[in-house]
């Protein structure tokens, strides 16, 4: 193994689509974070697909947040949500008619148990770049670029400020304490990226750049191959 940098920031998302929280340190099991996406709703007017922000950018006003401990093991933690409007919500009839008013459109709430893992449509994981943020932050002309945007999990300052870095990592594994992932590809992006996680505000040009610059790519998804704990400012290694 050859250190590559340190981890910088934990991002989980436990509803999907909405914003989500970040950690100084978080539990990693055979589905990624602990959590991450373990809530989600589905859009009954586009025959049961995920509710997703690209559809409906609103869905970012949310923030989820999960709490500390499960009452049931066989459960994941309660959900806290807070909407933009600052009604404050647990995983209940009240939050799904809010969601369903902001998104203008009959959804279905669905929670998953840590048996299944979250709703991940990709792989478990996804990993980020801090020298990636600058070029396409660079690129798009914008002072700097927040992490949240991409919907990382795990954002890692490298040792050597090279963008996209991260590609020579695909097929091999990645160690950050006792947490070992297995890199198998690239993430598509779309106009997710757009949107401000804080104001909602829309720039178009972080994606045309992306697309541009980097094939319509940023970040890189992995799967678990050992659980474990990962914690902030603990180095990050890739396989030789």
């Amino acid at each position: 193994m050859r250190r590559v940098g340190s981890l910088h920031s934990i991002f989980r998302h436990p509803v999907k689509a909405m914003r989500g929280e970040q950690l100084t340190e978080c539990r990693v099991d055979n589905f990624g974070l602990y959590g991450d996406r373990s809530y989600y709703f589905l859009d009954e007017s586009r025959n049961g697909k995920y509710l997703s922000a690209d559809v409906v950018p609103a869905l970012l006003g949310y923030e989820a947040v999960l709490e500390d401990v499960a009452t049931e093991a066989d459960q994941y933690p309660q959900v806290h949500v807070l909407a933009r409007d600052g009604h404050a919500f647990v995983w209940e009839d009240a939050l799904f008619a809010h969601v369903a008013q902001t998104a203008k459109r009959p959804v279905a709430p669905k929670r998953s148990v840590p048996e299944e893992g979250g709703k991940n449509w990709e792989d478990h994981i996804l990993l980020v770049t801090d020298a990636s943020l600058r070029e396409i932050a660079r690129l798009a002309e914008v002072d700097e670029l927040d992490p949240r945007r991409f919907r990382g999990n795990l954002v890692i300052v490298l040792d050597d400020d090279e963008p996209f870095a991260e590609d020579k990592w695909i097929g091999k594994q990645i160690q950050v304490n006792d947490v070992l992932l297995q890199v198998n590809k690239h993430c598509d992006r779309c106009m997710y990226v757009n949107i401000d996680p804080d104001t909602l505000g829309m720039n178009a040009a972080i994606l045309k750049t992306c697309a541009k610059r980097h094939d319509n790519h940023f970040g890189v998804y992995a799967s678990v191959i050992r659980p474990g704990q990962v914690t902030v400012g603990e180095a990050v290694y890739v396989s030789e």
